[in-house]
């Protein structure tokens, strides 16, 4: 059975996410986001520099369908052909359902871009929540559970999700930072990403525990 305080763990924090989601998701409906997309501009042009500027102008398209797609589609034929298909399914599920559910929002939601300032052009897409911050981050997570079993005799997989967490954050608040997302945006995409890595690595460690379980142990004969 799955371990009770892990799944427990994950539902919880999935639980959490969802209900930050809502809870931006209502202050969006009701005009109450400005305060926070103002702060969030002004701590951008607090720590800009020309270092982080380049920084971000290269490592934000980590984020972009220009990266994932090619990356997303790689990664899943080549666990299809390892006959890892599960696995593959769950990357199909986070990068794909990720961008369904993201595009369908954008579409209710037709925010525009912020035009006070940006750094890099405008995409042409509507602006919440953030495609960058609701999308990479779960692929970029799970792909770093998956390395981090796969790979736990390792000293350093320990690292690898805790690493990628930090990566997937500087990602998300890239898009604040170039000036073509509110701060709101990232906020609501980014935990809507983290509460479907959530449910979605819950519903994948359940389905390797009844895959266990269906295993009879081999009784040896006199």
């Amino acid at each position: 059975m799955i371990q009770s305080k892990r799944g427990a763990g994950l539902i919880a924090i999935a639980v959490v996410f969802a209900a930050i989601s809502a809870a931006m998701i209502g202050l969006f409906l009701t005009g109450r986001v400005r305060g926070m997309d103002d702060a969030g501009f002004a701590a951008a042009a607090f720590v800009r520099t020309e270092e982080w500027t380049s920084f971000f102008h290269v490592f934000t398209y980590l984020g972009s369908a220009v990266v994932l797609a090619p990356l997303g589609v790689t990664f899943i034929v080549f666990l299809f052909v390892k006959r890892w298909k599960a696995e593959a399914v769950v990357l199909l599920l986070v990068l794909g359902g990720g961008e369904l559910l993201n595009e369908i929002m954008k579409a209710i939601f037709a925010r525009p871009r912020p035009t006070d300032f940006h750094l890099i052009p405008l995409p042409e897409s509507f602006s919440f929540p953030s495609g960058h911050a609701m999308i990479a981050p779960a692929f970029y997570c799970m792909l770093a559970f998956f390395i981090s079993r796969w790979q736990e005799k390792k000293g350093w997989a320990v690292f690898v999700q805790p690493l990628m967490l930090a990566l997937v954050v500087l990602l998300s608040v890239s898009r604040v930072y170039l000036g073509v997302h509110f701060l709101s945006d990232v906020v609501t995409g980014f935990c809507l990403a983290m509460c479907g890595y959530c449910f979605v690595r819950y519903g994948y460690e359940r389905h390797l525990e009844r895959k266990r379980d269906t295993v009879q142990p081999v009784i040896p004969t006199r």
